[in-house]
């Protein structure tokens, strides 16, 4: 019996933590034993409301029985279908732990794939990742600039540089989190003066060649970068007005094509 309910318990936190994105974000966040902490957890939650649903179907038997006896709606007969519920076995199960257990069962499944918080709209994923980014200073900025349409200065191990807008952030599995980046400027930093060169202008390109985040048949998504975090040095919000003071290594190099 023991090893049913502990069978039932971590499977049930590992349904819930695999499938509810708010609990699976948490659990890419975990390591070593908080994961297997964090699963127990949820699976204590779910055997834990099996226990009250459990014994909410005792209380109603027992409710029953003593109101038909009562009424005598069995003369002679007093009905105790409330310890029969207790003392029926399954399998060499006891009827309430069988019950319990279903009920763990299906308070998962359904707090995994049929609720509403299961299904969460875009104005929902939106608040869940803005709560889930307090905690993590790359993340909070990742979020302001997608949020507020900041522009990211953001610069690799490689000293190649991106200036640009940040369309989406992946943060969900450790080895493959990674950012998308809608360039303005590229360029590289200098090894003896640690200046900024710009090499590519492409919001110059954009605009010669009318090119938006909307616009057919190329747009402004075809020039997107896709970064991959561990490659990432340093991160800080952009600002425009600080565009003329920077010192351009090779003022040939911001009128190339993006592509070059």
């Amino acid at each position: 019996m023991g090893t049913a309910i502990f069978m039932v318990l971590m499977v049930s936190g590992y349904w819930y933590t695999s499938r509810d994105l708010s609990s699976r974000f948490k659990i890419r966040r975990s390591f070593g034993w908080d994961v297997y902490f964090l699963v127990a957890l949820y699976g204590c939650i779910f055997v834990l409301q099996g226990v009250f649903a459990t014994g909410i179907i005792w209380l109603i038997l027992l409710g029953i029985s003593s109101l038909a006896n009562a009424f005598q709606e069995i003369p002679g007969v007093n009905l105790k279908w409330q310890m029969e519920f207790m003392n029926w076995s399954f399998l060499g199960i006891q009827a309430p732990v069988v019950v319990m257990l279903a009920f763990a069962i299906l308070f998962c499944l359904y707090r995994s794939n049929w609720s509403g918080s299961a299904r969460l709209n875009a104005p929902g994923r939106k608040d869940l990742y803005q709560r889930l980014s307090r905690s993590n200073g790359v993340e909070q900025l990742l979020f302001q600039c997608m949020e507020e349409g900041e522009l990211a200065w953001i610069t690799l191990k490689s000293r190649r540089i991106y200036i640009g807008m940040i369309h989406a952030a992946t943060f969900e599995y450790e080895t493959t989190a990674n950012i998308v980046v809608i360039p303005m400027l590229s360029g590289y930093r200098d090894s003896k003066t640690l200046k900024l060169a710009v090499e590519h202008n492409y919001s110059k390109w954009y605009a010669e060649h009318e090119i938006s985040l909307t616009s057919e048949p190329k747009n402004a998504m075809a020039f997107r970068k896709v970064i991959m975090v561990d490659q990432i040095e340093s991160l800080s919000l952009f600002d425009p007005a600080s565009a003329s003071a920077l010192e351009k290594g090779d003022p040939q190099g911001v009128t190339k094509s993006p592509h070059a």
